[in-house]
């Protein structure tokens, strides 16, 4: 039988490792971003070398991009997608990255037309009644960050 001693150290033990687990993830999203920021101003001259050329090779050497898949909108719009991150495993995953757009207007994960509301530096996108959701943050004309959580 366990002590209510040893019971309040269980408990504390569980809610101290639940706070760190907490802090490292936010860092970690804040470290990404950051990662991923530096990518786009650090190679903006190859990555809109690709795009104008529709030739990807140059841009998947760079360190930090995973996949490059183009996605071809109404009005001659494109919206290029950069995935780099994920953190999880499915089915409760987060996706980090940043894409390109031509229009220059945020839009939702993988060009999904949402509702997006100003948060913080950005904008965001929540699923009502659900957890899945989508934060972009515009790094320059035309580049935006993005995570999206489902």
């Amino acid at each position: 039988m366990m002590t209510k001693k040893r019971k309040k150290y269980k408990i504390a033990l569980i809610v101290f490792i639940c706070i760190i687990a907490i802090i490292q993830f936010h860092s970690s999203t804040n470290s990404k971003k950051s990662k991923i920021k530096a990518i786009v101003n650090n190679n903006l001259d190859i990555l809109s070398e690709s795009i104008k050329n529709n030739d990807y090779d140059k841009a998947y050497k760079i360190d930090g991009i995973e996949e490059i898949t183009p996605y071809y909108l109404s009005n001659n719009e494109v919206f290029i997608d950069f995935y780099c991150y994920r953190f999880g495993l499915v089915p409760s995953s987060i996706y980090y990255g940043f894409y390109y757009v031509t229009n220059n207007e945020p839009l939702g994960f993988q060009a999904t037309r949402v509702k997006l509301e100003p948060d913080g530096h950005g904008w965001k996108w929540r699923e009502p009644n659900g957890d899945n959701y989508y934060y972009i943050e515009k790094i320059t004309d035309y580049w935006y960050y993005y995570e999206a959580g489902f």
